[in-house]
């Protein structure tokens, strides 16, 4: 198939995550949120009878970002038991996260018992939630060091371990996204998305 001029058949597709939810909190890094949004949202928007759902799901409805971007939630819960899938970007506004225990140990419900991801800096959230100890895992390179700490750093853009996956810096958010495609929904998917947002995943260090 020539992608980007034919649609993929929704019968080669069979997901295994159908509901995504994708964290937010002030002082998150945009792009962080907005790259993975992007590509799965795409997905969805390429093939609307696609069994996928990305929504950006916070404590309050409106958040300020990192730089300055407002952004309005899809979802004002701190429940995670109705989604397939969390991811937690990363951003200057994880410090205030990391203290709340409660929603930490949310977290860490999840993701021993369901897939999560991270975004950057949010692999710091995983950690504070218990989730990465022992494990590979990746991040912003200049974080590598307290990273390393709990867990096996390896230096790629995307790193899965288990039912965790990390991914490094800002940008590696759109690779995120691309590897949740490609894992869950198929090569072609990603390969489609990934021709049609002229994107094109950088290698493996």
């Amino acid at each position: 198939m020539e992608i980007g001029t034919e649609r993929l058949s929704l019968a080669t597709l069979t997901p295994l995550l159908v509901r995504i939810g994708i964290l937010l909190y002030d002082g998150v890094e945009e792009l962080d949120a907005v790259g993975v949004y992007e590509v799965l949202a795409k997905a969805k928007q390429l093939h609307p009878k696609l069994d996928l759902t990305v929504r950006f799901r916070a404590m309050k409805e409106e958040i300020t970002g990192a730089l300055g971007m407002k952004f309005l939630a899809h979802e004002v819960l701190r429940d995670l038991s109705d989604l397939d899938l969390v991811i937690v970007p990363g951003g200057a506004g994880r410090a205030e996260v990391v203290k709340d225990r409660e929603f930490l140990s949310r977290l860490l419900n999840f993701g021993t018992e369901k897939p999560i991801a991270s975004v950057c800096t949010g692999a710091l959230i995983l950690v504070a939630a218990g989730l990465l100890a022992g494990r590979k895992a990746t991040t912003h390179r200049s974080f590598m060091d307290e990273l390393r700490t709990v867990a096996d750093v390896v230096e790629d853009r995307v790193v899965e371990d288990g039912l965790v996956t990390t991914a490094g810096g800002v940008t590696a958010s759109i690779d995120l996204g691309l590897h949740l495609l490609e894992k869950h929904f198929g090569p072609e998917l990603a390969l489609e998305v990934e021709d049609r947002i002229e994107y094109y995943r950088h290698p493996n260090p």
